[in-house]
Formats: C-alpha cells, structure tokens, sequence
C-alpha cells in the first residue's frame, strides 16, 4: 500500500470513529430508581433504569459510585429499546453503572435489578432455587416494571428489547433466551474439576429447593443477548441449549481466575444451536466487566478492583460499551 493510500485509510478510520461517537453521544442519560416486588419471595427489589435525555447527565453520586446520569432528568422522546441487566453472585445494579450510562447515550433504555438472595449485602440464597430459578423471574418482573413506569414505559419500543449479563447474570441471560440448565451435569464436572475454586457451587448448585413449585422462565420478549464470563456453563448441554435462537454475542476474559475455562463460556459458545459473536479478551481476568473501581471501592474489595498487568480496564469498557451499543443496535433493528 503506498504512503498515500495508507494516509489516506488512516483519515477514514479516524473520521469513521468521530462519527460513531458522536452517533454513541447523540443524548444526554438520566436515571430513576424503581422498587418492585420479587416475585419470588415477595417483598422489594430495587432497580435502576438509565434513559436518554436531551441535556448533558450527571454526574449522579450513589454510595463509592460516581454515575454518569442525572437523577429527575427530563427524557429525551422515545422510542428506544430497552436492554435489562443482570449482575454477577454477590453483586450490585449499580457494578456496571458506566456501561448502562453509556447504552442511555447511545439512544437506549437501560435497566438493571438488585438480584435478592444473591447481592452484596445478602448472598443467602447462593446455590439454591432463590438464586439459580429465581434469577429469570427478577427479570422478567424487572421489564414488566419498566414498562409499567410512568416515565420511561412510554419511552420504550416493546418490540425492541435485549438483555446483557455477566458471570451468574450471564447464566441468566441464557436462561431468559431459553436455555434449560441440567444439574446433574455437575458431577462429571466436579470429576473433571477437582479444584474448583468455586468447589461449594459445584456441590451445592441445583440441590437445596426452597420454594419446590418454582419453575424455570424465560422471556420472548428478549430477542438478542450479550453475555459476559457466563457462569455454570456446565450445567448446559446441547439440548439445554436448543432454544437459545436469538443472537448472541459472547465473551470470555483470557485469564478468568473465577471460572475454569474450557467449562463455562467455551463449553456454551460450541454448544449452541446458533453461533455465537465469540470474543476472548486478551490478558483479562474474571472482574474486568464490572466499572472501573473508585479508589474507596478499590481499597475495600481489590479482588474485583485489580486487574492483570498490562490490561486497562476503563480502554476495555469503551470497546465493550461500543460493541454492545452496535450489537443491540444491529440485531434489535431500527424503530
């Protein structure tokens, strides 16, 4: 390629970037907090949503969190898609604040639930039905509360909803698109895995009923998902898998330390009836999806804060929030 050509390719690149960032820019992102009841259990289960809004958001404090969108903001007028979240074990709506503030910039409804039973201030329900039945009902209660809103209900296109999820969010994710998990999978694992780090879910995962009448669900209302570092890959297999149809973008942290690859995001993406948008991402570890850690956050819990050497995590999450704003914004379709 001669000098010319090859300048001349580097001012496209540079353009086409401007110009999708300014596309990813086209609003402004408030937020509201929602209570709604678990249907599981009863009782409240709070959530967030993030929204477009014509004037610059933010920024918005939440306990060590510095979020990017204003609270009683004005919404910009729909409609948007919606795309609802899920949270990893022992995990908080707010772990992932950055990427929902930047799909609300982006023109889309965000949502996020405080999973009960499986959060950071009460993980009482790990291991059993709460947490691994329980976690697709959260969902679905989650997107009828949004649509139910007053504020951003209206906003929303119904037609256009997806769902992104990390680690146990991730099994979730799965879940809401159909999948069926097998638990009796767990014993050629915990054969294969002798050192499971996370040995107690693989013992305890699918044994402990608490509610015996609970049953699976998924939502067809959720036509594409974006998975990150899914957890108990191995409780899926092919038939567990079959109904998964939609599409799919997946991701796998090279260096995941939580999850034993090839048992968890490798396992589903060769598993699955359609394939996957399958990405490794190079040198990462298991907690690069969660935001970038304020320095108070960090000091407290640096096992989720730290990364391996050389990975940037804040460079990962502006690749990560773009390729999921150009994934939902493909396979939802336009308005």
């Amino acid at each position: 390629m001669s000098r010319i050509a090859l300048a001349w390719l580097v001012a496209c690149l540079i353009l086409a970037g401007i110009a999708s960032s300014a596309r990813a820019e086209a609003f402004g992102a408030g937020c509201l907090d929602l209570t709604l009841a678990d249907p599981v259990e009863g009782g409240p289960m709070p959530a967030i949503v993030f929204f477009p809004t014509k004037t610059d958001g933010g920024p918005t404090q939440v306990g060590p969190f510095t979020i990017a969108a204003r609270r009683g903001a004005a919404p910009a007028p729909g409609p948007f898609p919606l795309i609802v979240h899920s949270h990893g074990t022992g995990g908080s709506m707010h772990g992932h604040h950055d990427t929902l503030a930047a799909l609300a910039r982006a023109g889309l409804v965000a949502a996020a639930v405080e999973h009960p039973r499986d959060n950071f201030k009460d993980t009482s329900g790990f291991g059993t039905d709460l947490q691994l039945v329980g976690r697709p009902h959260h969902i679905v209660a989650l997107i009828d509360g949004v649509l139910a809103n007053a504020t951003v209900g209206p906003l929303i296109d119904k037609a256009r909803i997806g769902m992104a999820g990390f680690s146990a969010g991730g099994y979730t994710t799965l879940l809401i698109a159909g999948a069926v998990p097998d638990f009796s999978l767990r014993e050629a694992y915990r054969r294969a895995v002798p050192n499971d780090p996370l040995r107690k879910r693989a013992e305890a995962a699918g044994t402990q009923r608490r509610k015996p009448d609970l049953q699976f669900v998924s939502d067809p209302r959720v036509r594409a998902i974006f998975v990150m570092a899914p957890a108990l890959g191995y409780v899926f297999d092919k038939a567990g898998l079959a109904k998964v149809e939609v599409p799919v973008r997946l991701y796998r942290p090279a260096a995941d330390e939580v999850l034993v690859h090839p048992w968890n995001a490798e396992r589903i993406a060769q598993m699955l009836p359609r394939p996957p948008e399958y990405q490794v991402i190079d040198r990462a570890g298991h907690y690069v999806f969660l935001a970038p850690c304020p320095m108070l956050l960090a000091l407290r819990i640096p096992a989720i804060c730290k990364d391996p050497p050389g990975v940037d995590r804040a460079a990962i999450h502006a690749r990560l929030n773009a390729e999921m704003i150009e994934f939902f914004g493909r396979t939802l379709g336009p308005k």
